[in-house]
């Protein structure tokens, strides 16, 4: 059993609300789910849509086709033509619909029914019983998700209604041909969960005890969902002025003694840079959530991509250590995210989670019992009195204190400094300083996660991706069923683990998998190892990668010669 259900409306209409409830009934009901959504840059208007995957075994990938098709609105058809296949069938409107479909169609009114149960409003829920009753799925379980949906009784129970009248519909003789195959589970204890949360919740794990933003799409939902958690997880999420404000913030967090983070988009962490320039020079741990969207300028707001990681790898003037990272999937972020903080707080420099749009919203659900956690550890000393605070030391890491904790004296600046933290022009001295901060990246690198990798020990191809595409990569080349071809995927992408580099070396050919215009990734292996890429499959649209897409892709560069 394996079902993508693609839902199409303008904006306002409520097709996250659908997308919610139909992952949480199904999850509920001990089935696979896996969901994400893209939408326009608008309040009203524009056309977007939700893809859920329903099955009876682990999915987390992003497929093209539906098998279950709903438009909303007039414009949906157009918008969603990509995602009909010719076994796709569809339900909407009958002045929504084409010629070319019609064998594919079949007539739901759901916002006439909603109007008849008192308001337009109650369209989504209609849909929501509708596709509930084609699964199976229990009543109960699907009321008790409409309550803990919607808070309040009355608004709970009208929803209800509008929930068992498209439940009711679909039992009409007209849709007795639609029977999909469903493989009833025994019941397991998954929790739904998607990319924002599993970055909250990894920083909740670390410790974080204040997150300072300033609201950009898509790295908002991070705050959006840990300052609901404030009362129950004693941190403080603060939204400041500007971008500028808030690095600085976040700083001065670190500098008290407080793990915090802050998480903006490219355009955000633009005027974060001099900040983050301020962290390297004193020394000061930061960990920065950069969600990335296309770009220059405002670019796509609402879209998706892998374009900010030279922004990362290169921002800030001057030379100073840094860790960056790109969590696989949901679970990785959580692990992720812990061992970003643990290296900014150990190796007090700044460490980068970079995810994209796609990541943020996707959603699914995991085994909450096989998270991976990493112990925060405390790495502030009590200050002596004749305290160093950046005493030169072998491996370039100097014992940090936090004002009013010793009796040392702390002293910061943006300038260069002795060991003592005052103001220095010495140019031996000047020089020391560099090459001891920098010395920290001998260690961030021994600490390194390798990439992962699965497929054949002996391979003539190598597929190569990072972050988010790690999943959709994974399922495009298990349906090629190539015994001669791997996949490398990197978690975290400075320092590189040296590990991949074995596999880097042994492939005949070499395919870069990224979603921006120039080939970051491949560029920086080029440049840390001088191997170059054979070929470059990347997508900039703003749109993620499907699995038929990239399986298709992949299927050309391994026969080309």
């Amino acid at each position: 059993m394996d079902y993508t259900i693609v839902l199409t409306a303008a904006a306002g209409q409520g097709v996250e609300t659908v997308e919610a409830l139909v992952s949480k009934a199904f999850k509920e009901a001990n089935f696979f789910v896996f969901s994400d959504k893209e939408y326009m840059s608008r309040v009203r208007g524009g056309v977007n849509s939700t893809t859920i995957r329903v099955s009876s075994k682990e999915n987390k990938g992003y497929k093209q086709f539906a098998d279950f098709l709903f438009l909303f609105t007039k414009n949906a058809l157009d918008h969603s033509k990509n995602r009909i296949s010719k076994d796709t069938i569809i339900f909407s409107e009958e002045d929504f619909i084409t010629d070319e479909y019609k064998s594919q169609f079949f007539t739901v009114d759901f916002l006439k029914i909603a109007k008849n149960l008192g308001s337009a409003i109650f369209a989504n829920t209609v849909a929501f019983g509708f596709i509930s009753s084609i699964f199976k799925i229990n009543a109960d379980i699907a009321h008790n998700a409409i309550k803990n949906h919607f808070k309040d009784p009355d608004v709970a129970q009208k929803n209800i209604e509008a929930y068992n009248a498209g439940y009711n519909l679909f039992k009409d003789s007209s849709y007795s041909k639609i029977k999909p195959q469903i493989d009833y589970l025994t019941p397991k204890k998954y929790a739904l969960l998607s990319g924002s949360q599993a970055v909250s919740l990894g920083a909740l794990s670390s410790n974080a005890k204040f997150l300072s933003f300033y609201p950009m799409s898509p790295s908002t939902d991070v705050a959006i969902f840990l300052a609901h958690q404030m009362d129950k997880f004693d941190i403080v999420v603060e939204q400041f002025e500007d971008e500028i404000s808030a690095v600085n913030a976040a700083i001065g967090a670190w500098f008290g003694g407080v793990r915090a983070f802050v998480t903006t988009s490219g355009g955000g962490y633009a005027l974060m840079e001099e900040g983050v320039s301020l962290a390297g020079m004193t020394e000061t741990p930061l960990v920065v959530h950069l969600a990335q969207r296309p770009s220059p300028a405002t670019g796509l707001p609402t879209r998706t991509s892998q374009s900010d990681l030279n922004l990362v790898l290169y921002s800030s003037h001057g030379d100073f250590p840094r860790a960056i990272f790109s969590p696989r999937n949901i679970e990785d972020a959580f692990f992720v995210t812990q061992k970003a903080f643990d290296i900014a707080d150990k190796y007090q420099c700044v460490s980068y989670i970079l995810t994209d749009q796609y990541f943020m919203s996707m959603m699914y659900n995991i085994d909450s019992t096989q998270l991976e956690f990493l112990e925060p550890k405390n790495y502030i000393i009590q200050t002596p009195q004749d305290y160093k605070r950046y005493e030169l030391t072998q491996n370039g890491i100097s014992k940090r204190g936090i004002p009013g904790f010793g009796d040392g004296i702390i002293v910061a600046n943006g300038n260069e400094h002795d060991e003592y933290g005052d103001i220095t022009e010495d140019e031996t001295l000047s020089k020391l300083m560099l090459e001891k901060r920098m010395r920290k990246i001998d260690g961030i690198k021994s600490e390194s996660l390798k990439p992962m990798y699965i497929g054949p020990q002996i391979f003539k191809n190598l597929v190569v991706c990072y972050g988010s595409l790690y999943e959709n990569t994974k399922e495009a080349l298990e349906l090629l069923k190539r015994d001669d071809t791997g996949l490398l995927c990197y978690s975290q992408l400075y320092p590189l683990n040296d590990d991949g580099l074995n596999y880097l070396k042994k492939a005949q050919k070499l395919i870069f998998v990224e979603q921006n215009f120039s080939g970051q990734f491949a560029n920086l292996i080029w440049k840390e190892y001088g191997i170059k890429v054979d070929k470059l499959i990347n997508k900039y649209t703003g749109r993620q990668f499907f699995v038929e897409e990239l399986k298709e892709k992949l299927e050309m560069a391994l026969e080309v010669k």
